[in-house]
């Protein structure tokens, strides 16, 4: 949205927040995103985080609806503490960070797995950052020749390797018995889980999303008892349940 300015020169430079309010108009409920590319970089005097922020101060006065912020993540030798500096920044606007269109490119496999980790763990270490997406992941299926996760013949190639390894170590598994008080404790990763709670009377499966904020939700066994999940901060989750 930094970069190049067809529309603008031609339609005038408030066309941005006219297409934003025009869209939430056609589709109330869609999250419309800004997004563009380097910002993540220090590379590229175009794209900054700051003028990206003042790109989204822009769109907010012209009344437009901005649910988002879009990294598309095209990166060549990346740096950790200037990634972590710009989601810092952009982490000012209170809205969702998204890495959009993530590849990695390094023609040395062993490399391009170690910059692909810096990458996903400063997104995944970051609470604005809410996911990552990428690309494309075969080699001969993506406009890059060196950013493959995935050889030819679809197997795994070093940096697609690393990739299921983060994946493996941000799993979080607890097995337990609730104590005296009907609590089970335990610390864990932020996200999506399914919790398996097994009394006399059986078995529930419950799914929920771990937040950053105290929340609670509240489900009914097959016996009627009561359930509360309480995210109550960061990596701990308590079960409460009355029988």
């Amino acid at each position: 949205m930094l970069h190049g300015r067809f529309f603008r020169d031609r339609l005038g430079d408030d066309v941005a927040a006219l297409m934003f309010r025009e869209a939430a108009r056609l589709d109330p409920g869609a999250k419309l995103f800004v997004n563009d590319y380097n910002v993540e970089c220090a590379n590229d005097p175009n794209e900054t985080p700051e003028r990206y922020m003042a790109l989204i101060d822009d769109l907010r006065r012209g009344g437009a609806q901005v649910g988002g912020i879009g990294l598309q993540g095209h990166v060549s030798k990346p740096v950790g503490e200037v990634i972590c500096d710009a989601l810092d920044k952009l982490a000012a606007a209170d809205l969702p960070i998204w890495i959009t269109e993530l590849d990695v490119g390094e023609q040395d496999e062993a490399l391009r797995a170690d910059d692909l980790e810096v990458v996903l763990r400063e997104a995944y270490a970051h609470p604005a950052v809410e996911g990552v997406i990428f690309w494309g992941i075969m080699q001969g299926h993506m406009w890059r020749l060196d950013a493959a996760l995935l050889n030819a013949d679809g197997t795994l190639n070093l940096a697609g390797q690393r990739f299921v390894d983060l994946r493996s170590e941000w799993m979080s598994n607890a097995r337990g018995r609730v104590d005296a008080e009907g609590q089970f404790k335990f610390r864990g990763f932020h996200g999506t889980y399914v919790v398996q709670l097994t009394t006399p009377a059986g078995t529930k499966m419950l799914k929920t999303t771990k937040g950053t904020r105290r929340s609670c939700w509240t489900s009914t066994t097959s016996d009627d008892s009561s359930i509360n999940i309480i995210f109550s901060h960061y990596y701990a989750i308590t079960i409460y349940t009355d029988s």
